[in-house]
């Protein structure tokens, strides 16, 4: 396909796997369409690993998450507005650009700038396809072999597990200890977001612990 001039590939989603890069991260992995073993790796934070997996495998909570309200807002509530497509489009200085493609009621298009993490996640919403600068996929490019034994919702469900971990538990805790005060502002933050607010007090606890 050609988007302005510049040739894109379709991709699609293969998994979410948690990165080796940073605390909280995880790899999006993209791979073409019909090429499971060309891929590329997107690192994305643990909030968007959540949706892009509850879209997957069909788990999202009860109240609208962002990507779901945007998408449902166009699609179901402003009439003659179209989400047509997801673009990853750039790379610079380590940081992927994306933009969401939507066609408004007289035909014509427009992009809307994007994290990479959003972007797919809408487009699994709006079910519709996501392109990848052709060049950009080539460079950015692994190439493996699809483990016979690897189990997408096995894994998910780990992922999962592991998030519902009980806040009290010694082990968690521990993890605590072993972790600077930023870090532990940022764990705060996620349970905030989460509306996990069990957890949150726990982890303020162990922050006024250290003054």
């Amino acid at each position: 396909m050609r988007i302005n001039d510049i040739e894109y590939i379709e991709v699609e989603v293969f998994d979410v796997r948690s990165s080796s890069q940073a605390m909280e991260a995880f790899s999006l992995i993209l791979t073409e369409k019909f090429k499971e073993n060309q891929y590329v790796p997107i690192i994305i934070g643990l909030n968007e690993a959540k949706a892009i997996l509850g879209e997957l495998h069909g788990r999202l909570p009860q109240r609208p998450l962002t990507h779901t309200l945007f998408a449902d807002l166009l699609t179901e509530y402003i009439a003659d507005y179209n989400i047509e497509f997801v673009s990853i489009d750039e790379y610079n200085e380590g940081i992927y650009y994306a933009s969401v493609v939507i066609q408004s009621p007289t035909g014509t298009y427009f992009n809307v700038d994007a994290r990479p993490s959003d972007a797919v996640a809408i487009a699994l919403h709006a079910r519709v396809p996501i392109f990848f600068k052709k060049v950009l996929f080539e460079e950015q490019m692994h190439i493996t072999q699809k483990s016979s034994g690897h189990n997408e919702v096995s894994d998910f469900e780990d992922f999962y597990t592991a998030a519902k971990a009980s806040p009290t538990s010694t082990h968690a805790e521990n993890e605590w200890e072993a972790m600077s005060m930023s870090e532990l502002k940022d764990l705060l933050q996620n349970a905030v977001d989460e509306e996990n607010y069990e957890l949150a007090a726990k982890i303020q606890e162990e922050i006024n612990k250290r003054g």
